[in-house]
């Protein structure tokens, strides 16, 4: 026989041998699948079944990085199907899986531990999860390792769509940007603090207030801060804010090396949800040139009452000198008890600034003659004699005459004339003939 026979006679053979060793595999392997189990079931419910239920998307990937199984939200989430997704995709293999690093996070998870990372964003395709047009939208995933008897088996990821959530946050992160925002420049002193008394929030006007920066104030009482007279001022108001259900205004008057600044300052109780007091606010507003505006206002006022009163009263009692040694005081109006000591006060001071020695009383304008009026015409006539000067009464009406008649009244060393131009001639002839007589003789009326 041949080499070459016998050659293809073992060929043969092998072909043989290895088509009855797949023979014997196709056997067992008829023999495993007609032996195994049913799919595992819930009461019923198939797992699978379960697992595209969940309302989150959730995918299952082997220890190599391909995607092997994903549920109906997370098919949706992407406008895609599970035969174009499974057994094709590998996180590890795709360059910007790697460089957004899902492909850490799922080693992580290989390696035992959970990996939850940043949000990060994707735009939608119109679905049933995702109606309307595209937008964007934020998820969170989460990597978990599946373990067996053997170890970690499968990585399991949860997506968690976190939209409105970051979307809040942003709401609110700007809300507070434009809170810090007012209260750093609002020309106001402002502070928050907790039930300590410690500040917790200041502005640069405090700041600026207190002459501290404010990593020295945040965290410090009052007493740590300003000095004690104003740190006790500034703690009653606390007290009174916490004790009272709305907020507490008071006017603070602060010394400083420029002098006193003055504050109007509020304070109120800062409550939490079950009206629990959880620490206090505050605002001062300076005033102190409002405050100094106002006091020189009212001293103005002051001063042009003051002046309004002194015209009145000059007004009321019009003293005038009509040549030397001769004043005349014409009385118009009611004469009332005040008026009438006004009228003896400003003759008086006129009869002694002056040296007169003839005072003219006119009262034509006084309507009418009551106690007030006699009694005044008298006194006024014996203040001026008592001063040695003499008293002319002029326009005398009759209710007058007849009340001065029914008191009795004394009217001895007082002149009496009819209208006041004859008791300034009277009073003229008077004066002539009294300079007449210190120059060698005195001219007689007549």
């Amino acid at each position: 026989m041949s080499t070459s026979t016998q050659g293809n006679e073992a060929l043969e053979a092998e072909i043989a041998r290895l088509r009855a060793r797949v023979a014997e595999l196709e056997r067992s392997l008829e023999e495993a699948r007609a032996q195994r189990a049913p799919e595992p079931r819930l009461e019923g419910v198939s797992y699978q079944a379960i697992f595209d239920a969940l309302p989150v998307p959730l995918t299952i990937y082997r220890p190599d990085g391909t995607i092997i199984a994903l549920n109906d939200v997370n098919c949706a989430r992407f406008g895609t199907t599970r035969e174009l997704i499974a057994g094709k995709y590998n996180v590890l293999a795709d360059q910007q899986a790697v460089a957004q690093g899902y492909a850490g996070a799922f080693q992580k998870a290989l390696a035992g531990e959970e990996a939850k990372m940043q949000p990060t964003f994707y735009e939608t395709a119109p679905s049933p999860i995702h109606p309307g047009p595209s937008r964007r939208v934020w998820s969170q995933v989460t990597y978990v390792p599946i373990r067996d008897e053997d170890g970690v088996r499968l990585v399991a990821a949860v997506s968690v769509d976190v939209t409105a959530q970051l979307e809040t946050e942003a709401k609110l992160h700007q809300s507070a940007a434009l809170l810090e925002a007012v209260i750093e420049n609002a020309p106001l002193l402002i502070y928050v603090k907790d039930r300590e008394g410690r500040h917790k929030i200041v502005n640069r006007k405090l700041e600026a207030f207190v002459g501290k920066p404010r990593d020295e104030i945040v965290g410090k009482t009052l007493d740590d801060v300003v000095p004690t007279p104003v740190a006790d001022v500034l703690r009653s108001m606390d007290t009174d804010a916490v004790a009272s259900a709305a907020p507490v205004s008071t006017e603070v008057h602060i010394p400083t090396a420029d002098g006193v600044r003055v504050y109007l300052g509020t304070t109120f109780a800062l409550r939490d949800e079950e009206g629990r007091v959880v620490g206090t606010g505050g605002i001062g507003l300076e005033i102190t040139e409002r405050v100094r505006a106002e006091e020189q206002t009212r001293k103005l006022q002051e001063d042009m009452l003051r002046i309004q009163d002194e015209t009145l009263r000059a007004l009321s009692t019009p003293l005038l000198p009509i040549a030397r040694g001769v004043l005349v005081m014409p009385l118009v109006g009611e004469v009332s008890r005040e008026r009438a000591a006004q009228v003896i006060e400003t003759l008086l001071d006129g009869i002694s600034r002056q040296q007169a020695r003839i005072a003219i009383l006119d009262v034509t304008g006084v309507p009418q003659a009551g106690p007030s009026v006699t009694d005044a015409l008298l006194r006024t006539a014996l203040s001026v004699r008592l001063l040695g000067a003499e008293v002319v009464l002029t326009g005398i009406r009759p209710s007058v005459a007849q009340a001065l008649v029914e008191l009795g009244a004394d009217l001895g060393g007082i002149v009496t004339r009819g209208t006041l131009e004859q008791g300034v001639a009277y009073a003229l002839s008077e004066r002539w003939g009294a300079s007449r007589s210190r120059g060698g003789g005195r001219r007689q009326p007549g």
